[in-house]
């Protein structure tokens, strides 16, 4: 077994525990207050948090995936057909059915280059939420 695989007593390592980053107090409250609203296995599901923290981090996104996402799960394909994204909004919202193992490619060249900052910054931290979830 590699270093990676187990520790030097031959134990697994426990899963790390994260946190994200938000990108203001407003967005750790919003993603907070809806992940309150989904089930209890769907607040510890990393799918649905990793796009919770994508569609809370950004009015836009919020105001267009907002009404898309719910306990009912995520219905990006109604979504696409009915909203209009542009721009890197159109990228990181596609990064974020995919994330939710929904049948969408993903370009990550394509999609780095075509975030701000933020945008950015929100995408990383949703790769880190969907491989570890969220920790408080």
């Amino acid at each position: 077994m590699s270093h990676s695989q187990s520790d030097h007593n031959g134990k697994r390592p426990e899963k790390p525990m994260l946190s994200p980053k938000f990108l203001s107090v407003s967005h750790r409250s919003l993603f907070f207050q809806r992940l309150n609203d989904l089930t209890s296995y769907q607040q510890t599901s990393p799918e649905y948090q990793a796009v919770l923290f994508i569609l809370t981090s950004d009015d836009e996104l919020y105001a267009k995936m907002g009404p898309y996402f719910s306990s009912d799960g995520f219905r990006s394909f109604d979504m696409f057909d009915e909203v209009d994204f542009s721009g890197g909004y159109a990228k990181i919202s596609r990064a974020a059915a995919d994330l939710f193992g929904q049948d969408y490619e993903t370009s990550l060249s394509g999609l780095v280059g075509s975030l701000d900052h933020n945008l950015f910054h929100t995408f990383l931290q949703a790769l880190i939420i969907r491989k570890y979830g969220v920790n408080g």
